[in-house]
């Protein structure tokens, strides 16, 4: 018992370094995402929130697009509900680039899930050495502890 906690411990360690890079990661690519788009010039149009395709919790939008119908989920929507099925809403979508859409102009929520990703990831990271400064010097002071009542057994 003594040594499958130490080892469970050692598990949990590298799964929070792992999430906390990954999340790091995720934000580093949100950021490049944002950084490539911004500045693209985007037409407003409207659009229709319907079902999408992979994953039956996400909606996507269509729209209509040099005679083309696009249906597409917005690049800078992650962590908010577009809306209801059948509602309408007003859409950017990247001039060269039809594929590509957003809910703002900019895509400024990508930076916004940029944010919270890396946050989370830091928080990670500075938990981790935070635990591990403390546990070095917990072992620190418990060597001296034990070296002083040496010491004084052997006075």
């Amino acid at each position: 018992m003594k040594k499958l906690v130490p080892l469970f411990e050692r598990i949990l360690r590298i799964i929070m370094l792992v999430v906390a890079a990954a999340l790091l990661a995720a934000s580093i690519s949100l950021t490049g995402i944002h950084m490539t788009n911004k500045n693209i010039e985007k037409t407003k149009i409207s659009a229709v929130i319907v079902q999408g395709d992979d994953l039956k919790s996400l909606h996507e939008v269509r729209y209509e697009w040099n005679g083309k119908i696009v249906e597409r989920r917005p690049l800078d929507v992650y962590f908010r509900k577009l809306g209801d099925i059948g509602d309408r809403v007003n859409v950017y979508v990247a001039n060269d680039y039809p594929d590509r859409v957003f809910m703002s102009r900019h895509g400024d929520d990508l930076i916004s899930s940029a944010e919270f990703m890396g946050g989370w990831g830091l928080l990670l990271l500075i938990i981790l050495i935070g635990e591990r400064q403390l546990l070095t010097r917990i072992n620190k002071l418990e060597k001296l502890q034990t070296k002083d009542a040496q010491n004084k057994e052997d006075k």
